[in-house]
């Protein structure tokens, strides 16, 4: 199928389809008239494709939501780190928080000659569902947890849980929560729901809980908070999804004449160095993103030394959840 095919289907000018498929400006209307051609006929960008192809059978795929973020430099570090060891390369596909072009490199992976696929995966659709049960090649998912394919995932609900419950042990019990789109189960759903545990454990009913739901961005984080803040409600203690929301919710207390700590606590979750880099520090829950890659990267290498051993059964799905630590540092 050729783009101008795609156009015709969609309604839209091949051009549109073009800025589409590269990651370029197009209004959202045109966004999902094109997003829903693409999901109903299948349809590979051909040059993707073409270049693909031209990999090794000793490469592996490493498909990212984006690529600016401290999580996911972590998360490839250790990626990067187990394969070095083990002599593979990398070819790397950045979905820019696109599921259906996250879905597209799965399917580009798998036709191109690559020894298997590390997927860093944020929200799963009916199409990912698909994939996992027919892969042709082993597929491994950092960050998230599907019933179909090998993961390996944080802690996301017992760390959201520990952070809520030390912000309350500090006598924070105003509590205002900066989460992210639920559509992302563990990032957005499990957080959230780890918060409202710790406010019950402390007789505070979840429905007074104050929250707003944002994107990933540090800018996110600021319009959450002045979301919040405008709405009339002023809490003294706030818990942020991500430290790179709680950087941001600090800009909009500090804007709204609020003193951290002395007025107002902040925490996050991830441990990355932004929150290192603040004033005051961040106290912040710490995931192991680093270990995350490479534990993925190993159980990936397993399976495909699995296959390469002609062996006619797949290795077991496996899910592995890690641990985290509490940083206590100057912002409760």
């Amino acid at each position: 199928m050729k783009i101008s095919e795609i156009a015709y289907l969609a309604g839209v000018s091949s051009a549109a389809v073009s800025r589409y498929l590269n990651g370029g400006s197009i209004s959202e209307d045109k966004k999902q008239k094109i997003r829903k051609v693409i999901e109903e006929t299948g349809y590979v960008p051909n040059m993707a494709a073409r270049s693909l192809r031209r990999q090794r059978s000793d490469s592996i795929g490493i498909i990212v939501p984006k690529i600016n973020s401290d999580s996911v430099s972590n998360l490839v570090e250790g990626i990067s780190l187990a394969l070095n060891q083990a002599g593979f390369m990398a070819v790397f596909g950045n979905a820019e928080n696109n599921e259906v072009r996250e879905t597209e490199y799965l399917r580009l992976m798998q036709e191109a000659n690559l020894a298997g696929i590390l997927l860093s995966g944020t929200v799963f659709t009916p199409q990912h569902t698909q994939i996992f049960r027919e892969n042709s090649v082993p597929i491994v998912v950092c960050g998230q947890n599907h019933p179909d394919v090998t993961c390996v995932y944080h802690d996301d609900f017992g760390a959201a849980y520990t952070i809520t419950e030390y912000l309350l042990k500090k006598g924070r019990t105003k509590i205002a929560y900066v989460g992210i789109d639920e559509s992302d189960e563990r990032v957005g759903l499990l957080r959230r729901k780890g918060v409202e545990k710790a406010l019950s454990e402390f007789g505070i009913s979840p429905d007074t809980l104050k929250r707003t739901q944002v994107f990933f961005t540090v800018e996110d984080g600021y319009a959450g908070m002045n979301e919040i803040l405008d709405s009339g409600y002023l809490p003294d203690g706030v818990v942020c999804a991500t430290d790179s929301l709680a950087v941001g919710a600090m800009k909009s207390l500090k804007e709204h004449g609020l003193q951290i700590p002395k007025d107002v606590s902040i925490v996050g979750i991830g441990g990355g160095r932004a929150g290192t880099i603040i004033t005051p520090a961040l106290t912040t829950v710490r995931l192991y993103y680093r270990d995350c890659g490479e534990k993925a990267t190993k159980l990936l290498l397993s399976m495909i030394n699995h296959r390469q051993n002609d062996s006619k059964e797949k290795l077991p799905v496996s899910h592995t959840m890690l641990s985290y630590t509490l940083v206590e540092r100057e912002s409760v």
